[in-house]
């Protein structure tokens, strides 16, 4: 946990790029992200945030954190009123535009 923090707070000081895409969160088999969204890109590794768009409001949001190719830590914020994605997902595994492991999906595309 303090690894991923360590991580994100080097990220959050990269410059981003932000556009509206279309979005996944699925934990645990339900949905709680699914449609319009904004995604942001934090490294040139492929990291990224997905949530709420200006068009699109959500309580949920997600960080993948590219480790190694192929490979990220995700987090999320489980409880809709918590303002860091501090739960984490675990060890992600890149499919296309989804990084998954066997209770989470987070997908994001243009």
């Amino acid at each position: 946990m303090k690894a991923i923090l360590a991580i994100l707070a080097c990220l959050i000081s990269a410059p981003a790029l932000a556009f509206q895409g279309k979005c996944l969160i699925q934990v645990g088999g339900k949905d709680y992200l699914k449609g319009p969204c904004e995604v942001e890109t934090l490294d040139k590794d492929g990291s990224f945030t997905v949530g709420a768009s200006d068009t699109a409001p959500s309580d949920y949001f997600a960080y993948v954190v590219v480790t190694s190719p192929g490979v990220a830590d995700g987090s999320w914020n489980r409880d809709p009123k918590s303002t860091h994605a501090h739960s984490p997902l675990g060890v992600l595994k890149r499919q296309g535009a989804c990084w998954v492991n066997d209770k989470a999906k987070v997908c994001a595309t243009r």
